[in-house]
């Protein structure tokens, strides 16, 4: 769904505004409460976004080189002055999810080159920073459903059955569940992490922990 010029950036600055309100984070912080379900190998992807002032470059790098060894590639990009959006993305289960027939004609119609991951990034991130409206076929490089993308699209973003992680249309339940789960995940991760754990522990205490539950 495209909206106004403008529109994106400014209902990305009151998210922005509202979780740095709510949550005093540092970026380290923030890189493992909101990428906590990809990091564990429970959903495709995750992005968040951060202001300029906490983003730190230097930080994201540190973060990028470990997480290569887990398969996992992490983006970044400055859509305006106040605003830096992070993609965390597990790449092998990316490119079964783009290699899908139907996602390939579905996002080829909508002009992305998708010969692999690394360029439909490139080419989302340019669609953001261009301001041509908010690119929600994101989502399914995230893990949701591309049937409930469609709908979305299709609705405006109204009419949903189930509104969690994501707007879903159709399998309400999984929907639940997902939403359950990967919050579960991050809250677990980020009391890990802020008692000292390294990002290995942190995975192999969430994998101990899943098999449990």
């Amino acid at each position: 769904m495209s909206c106004p010029n403008g529109l994106f950036y400014y209902s990305l600055n009151l998210l922005i505004k509202k979780i740095t309100k709510e949550i005093n984070m540092s970026f380290d912080q923030m890189m493992i409460q909101f990428s906590a379900p990809t990091l564990c190998i429970i959903k495709s992807g995750n992005m968040f976004f951060a202001r300029n002032r906490t983003f730190s470059k230097d930080c994201f790098e540190t973060w990028k080189s470990s997480l290569v060894k887990y398969g996992i590639a992490a983006f970044s990009n400055q859509l305006s002055e106040t605003s830096t959006a992070i993609l965390v993305l597990n790449i092998c289960w990316v490119r079964k999810i783009l290699n899908d027939s139907f996602v390939k004609a579905y996002l080829s119609a909508k002009g992305y080159k998708i010969s692999n991951a690394f360029n439909f990034v490139n080419d989302l991130f340019t669609r953001m920073k261009n301001e041509e409206g908010f690119p929600h076929e994101i989502g399914i490089i995230l893990g949701y459903p591309v049937e409930d993308v469609i709908e979305f699209e299709k609705h405006q973003g109204k009419n949903c059955k189930y509104c969690g992680c994501w707007k879903s249309y159709s399998d309400v339940e999984t929907a639940k569940a997902c939403k359950y789960n990967f919050t579960e995940c991050s809250k677990l991760c980020k009391s890990w992490y802020n008692a000292g754990y390294t990002l290995d522990k942190i995975i192999n205490e969430y994998k101990k922990y899943s098999k449990a539950a």
